[in-house]
């Protein structure tokens, strides 16, 4: 009786090719159905700004440097309100003249409330609320801005700044992570997670330009008056 695949040989080849074209199709099937993944992003940069610590400190507080910061990621500063303010004077013995003639010794903790508006193409929210704490003092600067809660398919986004002296300019060390929730086909969450690594990169170069281009905006001024509403450092 004939076969109807012919030969044993040919019915095992066609076994062969029925078997790759049903593997085939579930790993097309596996790799094209949609999965919900966390694509996270991280990076930082180390600049050197160029101005003295002192004036660099005095041109973050009172020109208020907010804007610069959260202004050159992908967000544009809504609204911001101080939550706490705290301003320690106690090492300091001439905190008025010191502070005229910008050689402040006060340690300044203040607490903000932000509302931003964001444009970037991977996050669906079209604002966020974040919280930022600063903590200046006489020989260093840190500004940590984190979401206080996630914001559509936005988990969580924190940037930080980190101020010292170094010699006759300040050495700046920005900081941008966030989680973003996407849903791709399975086999594109490498892909979201480079879109988003690189969101990150993009942010932390465009906050580094940002910055220089906001202190020496006011370096070559001799005395940095406060903004309406500014700090007193």
């Amino acid at each position: 009786m004939n076969h109807p695949f012919g030969t044993p040989t040919r019915m095992i080849l066609a076994a062969v090719v029925i078997l790759l074209f049903v593997v085939s199709a579930t790993f097309a099937f596996l790799s094209l159905s949609t999965v919900e993944h966390l694509a996270t992003g991280s990076a930082e940069k180390t600049i050197l700004v160029d101005c003295e610590f002192d004036k660099f400190r005095q041109i973050m507080v009172r020109k208020n440097a907010t804007a610069a910061i959260v202004g050159q990621s992908g967000m544009r500063l809504i609204d911001e309100s101080v939550e706490d303010l705290q301003l320690d004077t106690s090492q300091d013995d001439r905190p008025i003249l010191n502070a005229i003639r910008g050689q402040s010794k006060a340690q300044v903790q203040a607490v903000k409330k932000l509302r931003v508006s964001l444009n970037d193409p991977h996050i669906t929210a079209d604002e966020l609320t974040l919280q930022q704490r600063a903590d200046i003092q006489p020989g260093a600067m840190s500004v940590v801005t984190q979401s206080i809660a996630a914001a559509d398919n936005l988990e969580s986004y924190k940037t930080t700044l980190d101020a010292r002296p170094k010699g006759n300019q300040t050495e700046v060390t920005l900081l941008i992570a966030l989680d973003v929730r996407v849903t791709v086909p399975k086999a594109f969450t490498g892909r979201a997670d480079r879109e988003v690594q690189q969101s990150a990169v993009d942010g932390v170069d465009e906050q580094a330009d940002g910055l220089q281009r906001f202190v020496a905006e006011h370096a070559g001024q001799r005395f940095i008056l406060p903004e309406l509403g500014g700090g007193s450092d």
